[in-house]
């Protein structure tokens, strides 16, 4: 079963993203937890988990810009992988210059830079936010798509209004910025809210809590609550359950088809005909 994809700039994207954080040793649970993130995502092993969603429709992974991450993806390419990368700046605190950084991704050839949503959040906290008009301009003349993240509501609606040059943003379904590990069901409601006051493509972080939600109704809540242009990335953790990747897309494919059907059915006993934005479902890169 093909996932959906959408529209970012030039590329189709799938609705479903593999998410990079696990291979970051990121696991937003404890320290013990991280390290074994690191213990497990050696080389080789990452490269599988991305031959595997290639496998399985995925034809995107967000993650980070760092020099382990662009090694890996370097490799995995050489070796016939054909993923897309959308990157994810680093922490202001892992570079010097920022704009001398971007020079530096952009030649492991993402389609895609997002600046990176908790230094977003802190820039807009210090009414710093207009110095990232620089770094999206140097973004776009690098040739890739340009996004930028956010953990916070109402910094993404200031994006917006504001007429920042972007491509797409990403938003996280719970407020790590503000609440940290705390996942609070009012945080993910207020999020939804926001995304789909807002025209542009956005790619919906955190949907399953870092581990903490069951993984259906995350996925249903999630795809019934972003728009039919809007994406989710979604760390997938194999160490446990080796198809994992695979029950995951079937998972949000099928979420998809029945919510395409549902909505035609709708639509025709309604009378009216495409009210809703057609998704291409042909899973093109």
């Amino acid at each position: 079963m093909k996932i959906p994809t959408i529209s970012i700039a030039s590329y189709n994207i799938t609705r479903l993203i593999i998410g990079g954080n696990p291979y970051s040793g990121i696991s937003h649970q404890s320290p013990d937890a991280s390290k074994a993130m690191e213990d497990y995502y050696t080389t080789n092993q990452i490269m599988s988990d991305l031959a595997q969603a290639e496998q399985n429709g995925i034809n995107t992974v967000l993650a980070r810009a760092d020099k382990h991450i662009m090694r890996t993806l370097n490799e995995y390419w050489n070796t016939g992988g054909k993923i897309q990368w959308i990157a994810q700046t680093p922490k202001h605190t892992e570079y010097s210059d920022l704009n001398d950084y971007l020079q530096i991704i952009a030649r492991y050839n993402p389609i895609a830079i997002y600046h990176h949503g908790g230094t977003t959040d802190m820039l807009f906290t210090e009414g710093k936010l207009n110095t990232l008009k620089k770094n999206i301009k140097r973004i776009r003349d690098l040739g890739c798509a340009v996004g930028i993240g956010t953990h916070e509501p109402h910094v993404l609606k200031h994006c917006y209004s504001e007429g920042f040059d972007v491509d797409f943003y990403v938003c996280a379904l719970y407020n790590h910025t503000r609440h940290r590990e705390m996942y609070l069901s009012a945080d993910r409601d207020i999020a939804v809210s926001a995304i789909q006051s807002i025209p542009t493509p956005i790619i919906a972080i955190k949907v399953l809590a870092a581990g903490r939600n069951e993984p259906n109704d995350a996925f249903r809540f999630a795809l019934e609550n972003i728009k039919p242009i809007d994406a989710m990335a979604v760390g997938m953790y194999t160490r446990y359950q080796a198809d994992q990747i695979e029950q995951n897309a079937q998972t949000v494919a099928e979420i998809i088809r029945k919510t395409e059907n549902e909505t035609n059915c709708r639509t025709r006993s309604n009378g009216h005909s495409g009210s809703r934005r057609r998704i291409r479902c042909n899973g093109a890169r």
